[in-house]
């Protein structure tokens, strides 16, 4: 049986100007503004290696001065953190494309479609680890797994946020927690999540709900779950804005290869500028 080469149907440059050109912004955790992203990861960036992730330490309150007194020079300065670079792709033969091609009108439309799914899955699953790792800094723990989720359990997990909990912008949750929540009720017997409207999300006491099975859950009897509340700019995305697609033949089959791969960072800051308070409270319940 014939197998379809580079030359009668599959160009690896022409899947990744395809793959570049459709590569959307805001595709991480559902593009909430939990996450920072960026597309300028440097391409010569690979699997492990260690990467700086920046941002801006704030210039601080403004003075109060009189008439004629001078103001102090400050200087805007710059914190860095390190994170290891991982990389996702996939690996797929030139007969796979030949079917994509049997079955669409346009492989490398369709190829493209599933690779940006595919990458939105792998950086949001990256991006939940992040958030929940108990490793580093940047997160706290509530312990309320005596029972369900409930008001006041909600109430301590936002109180660990110290003055910031209004820089609250996801909570991500297991469906399992997700029904609790639902017969759910405040002290005065009024129902805590709120159903979306016109395509939005759910929420909490006015905060947006991601459902995700992705949420930690931790074995035991019983099970326990992990809700993460994570504050804005509290994750950093980078990534290279060009997939590479790389070839390769198979002498002893006679076939041809592709493999796509992108290069990213998923990164949890040990804490936010200006203040100590946690980036991310998980709150562990049954």
């Amino acid at each position: 049986m014939p197998v379809t080469t580079r030359s009668d149907l599959f160009i690896p440059e022409v899947l990744a100007d395809a793959v570049a050109g459709a590569w959307p912004d805001r595709i991480a955790l559902l593009g909430t503004d939990a996450v920072v992203e960026s597309s300028t990861l440097p391409g010569g960036a690979k699997y492990g290696d260690k990467v700086r992730i920046p941002y801006f330490n704030v210039l601080g309150e403004l003075e109060i001065v009189g008439e004629g007194v001078p103001l102090t020079p400050v200087k805007l300065t710059m914190t860095t953190e390190v994170a290891e670079v991982q990389r996702a792709g996939r690996l797929f033969s030139a007969t796979t494309w030949s079917q994509l091609a049997a079955m669409y009108a346009d492989p490398y439309a369709k190829a493209t479609e599933q690779l940006i799914e595919a990458a939105k899955r792998a950086f949001d699953r990256s991006l939940v680890e992040a958030a929940a790792s108990t490793t580093g800094g940047g997160v706290q723990t509530v312990d309320a797994s005596s029972g369900t989720i409930n008001y006041d359990a909600i109430v301590d997990a936002l109180a660990a946020f110290g003055e910031n909990e209004d820089s609250v912008a996801a909570v991500v949750m297991h469906p399992k927690v997700l029904n609790d929540l639902r017969k759910a009720k405040s002290n005065d017997g009024m129902p805590l999540f709120l159903d979306p409207r016109d395509g939005g999300r759910p929420r909490v006491l006015g905060l947006p709900i991601i459902v995700s099975r992705r949420a930690p859950v931790i074995s035991g009897t019983p099970n326990t779950y992990v809700t993460l509340f994570v504050r804005r700019g509290a994750l950093a995305l980078w990534y290279n804005g060009t997939p590479s697609i790389e070839t390769d033949k198979d002498i002893a089959a006679d076939e041809l290869y592709a493999a796509v791969n992108v290069y990213f960072v998923a990164h949890r800051y040990s804490r936010l500028p200006g203040d100590t308070d946690p980036v991310v409270v998980r709150l562990v319940t049954r």
